[in-house]
């Protein structure tokens, strides 16, 4: 049997559809970059008004209020909308690991058929 021969092309045909992914986890994707970034947002804005209160981390006077911003973005960047969004970053970034993480422990690499064993160690014993 040759390369070109029929059986090899159904046993690539059959292994390039096990490659392919299921289009609805490209949407959940999206989903879930959506909800971490809207999580983020709303989580920076419950922590900086807890932080307010309780004073957990010195954000200083110019952080919320920036003296670099021009007059006509003032309105929109005042009242600590760059620390909502760096903050937000933060935690989106902290959430996303968290489920990196957790999603690398529940379903682990499996090896492939052209991917090479683990090399199995044995113990040296030592004679004296």
């Amino acid at each position: 049997m040759g390369r070109d021969s029929w059986n090899y092309a159904r046993h690539e045909r059959e292994r390039e559809a096990k490659k392919r992914m299921n289009p609805v986890w490209r949407g959940v994707g999206c989903l879930m970059l959506v909800g971490l970034a809207l999580a983020g947002y709303f989580f920076a804005n419950w922590f900086l008004v807890a932080n307010l209160e309780n004073g957990w981390v010195f954000i200083p006077n110019e952080a919320m209020n920036p003296a670099f911003v021009p007059a006509w973005l003032f309105p929109y960047l005042a009242q600590g909308v760059l620390v909502k969004i760096v903050t937000g970053g933060v935690f989106m970034l902290m959430g996303y690991g968290i489920l990196s993480v957790g999603y690398a422990i529940l379903f682990p690499i499996r090896l492939g058929e052209t991917d090479v064993k683990p090399i199995r160690r044995t113990r040296v014993r030592k004679s004296r």
